[in-house]
């Protein structure tokens, strides 16, 4: 069995953004010789996510105004109430918002692989979920196989 794992560093432009990561993590597919196994896409970070779904615009219009509706940045979040809260960094954000949407979304993804290719459908599109932009960003791919 092999196992290849790639950390990938870049950077986001806005709070709330869907970076399509697919051609990435095909590329490292590829480069691991993997044939048939297992995908993993994993980030470790709090305050971001990773998510598949269609890489089309209109929707992704209609993720960002579910995500706000659901869990607005305008509320108050204890998370971000730094005169009682232990541990506080220097320059830390107001993001309680962005931990709870992470919360719901989910820090992995992991796509089966079949014949060197990933068993995604269609219209999927492998997506880092930016929640608390714009900032130094990871995630890490780890493909798993034969």
């Amino acid at each position: 069995m092999k196992i290849s794992t790639k950390k990938v560093e870049f950077e986001t432009k806005k709070q709330f953004e869907l970076v399509d990561i697919t051609e990435n993590v095909k590329s490292a597919l590829k480069d691991s010789a993997v044939k048939n196994g297992s995908v993993l896409v994993y980030c470790p970070h709090t305050t971001a996510a990773i998510r598949i779904n269609n890489n089309e615009a209109l929707l992704q219009q209609d993720i960002l105004k579910m995500m706000y509706r659901l869990v607005p940045v305008d509320t108050n979040y204890a998370h971000d109430v730094f005169e009682i809260r232990e541990n506080v960094s220097v320059g830390e954000r107001s993001n309680g918002h962005a931990h709870l949407k992470a919360f719901l979304l989910g820090s992995s993804e992991t796509i089966p692989v079949q014949n060197g290719e990933m068993l995604l459908g269609k219209s999927q599109s492998i997506f880092f979920a930016e929640l608390d932009g714009s900032r130094r960003r990871s995630y890490v791919i780890q493909i798993t196989g034969e």
